[in-house]
């Protein structure tokens, strides 16, 4: 009878999810509440993306696995929910920027963990809210300036968060958090590359 490996989605795994989630969803509560507030000057608003962005870089430097930020999202959206106006609708805004931020990471088959990826997946996540806003509100009405402010401020917002995230999370695994996770998930990709 062979040994059984390791899983790499343990338990030890799901709890510092669940951990992040948690403080993610903290963050996010003030976030949200700022969102609200200035939600009538869209290149104002667009400040706090940086918010949304720093626990998923955080999420994905410290566990590095396919998945894990849209983990971090769902476990954060549902604890927000019963805390901001628009309730669980936190679950699919948290999925939807934990995906644009994951995608970066599925595109190199989660084999490049440089900062630099974390920083232009941070910048993408930006830009894309930023268009998304600067679409939906009527921009031929609008100063070019607000209208450009209104996308290279997210944009600026999410490359700083990714990188504030990538900073935490390495001086948290430098003072050993999730080492036993970090372990199992080496351990896998060990094994997994010997056959």
């Amino acid at each position: 009878m062979s040994a059984r490996r390791p899983g790499a989605y343990s338990t030890s795994y799901l709890l510092t999810a669940a951990a992040i989630a948690a403080a993610t969803a903290i963050l996010l509560i003030g976030g949200n509440w700022i969102s609200y507030a200035t939600a009538a000057v869209p290149w104002l608003n667009g400040v706090t993306l940086g918010l949304w962005v720093l626990p998923f870089a955080l999420a994905l430097r410290l566990l590095q696995l396919p998945g894990t930020t849209l983990l971090v999202a769902l476990f954060a959206g549902i604890v927000m929910g019963p805390f901001q106006p628009d309730g669980f609708r936190a679950v699919y805004v948290n999925l939807w920027y934990a995906f644009f931020f994951e995608i970066v990471f599925a595109v190199t088959l989660y084999r490049v963990w440089k900062t630099w990826l974390f920083v232009a997946a941070g910048a993408l996540n930006g830009a894309i809210w930023g268009v998304t806003v600067a679409l939906a509100l009527d921009t031929a009405s609008m100063v070019p300036g607000v209208v450009a402010a209104t996308i290279l401020i997210p944009t600026v917002s999410g490359a700083l968060g990714a990188w504030l995230g990538v900073v935490v999370a390495d001086a948290l695994i430098a003072r050993g958090v999730g080492t036993t996770t970090r372990k199992r998930i080496a351990q896998r990709r060990a094994a997994r590359a010997a056959g």
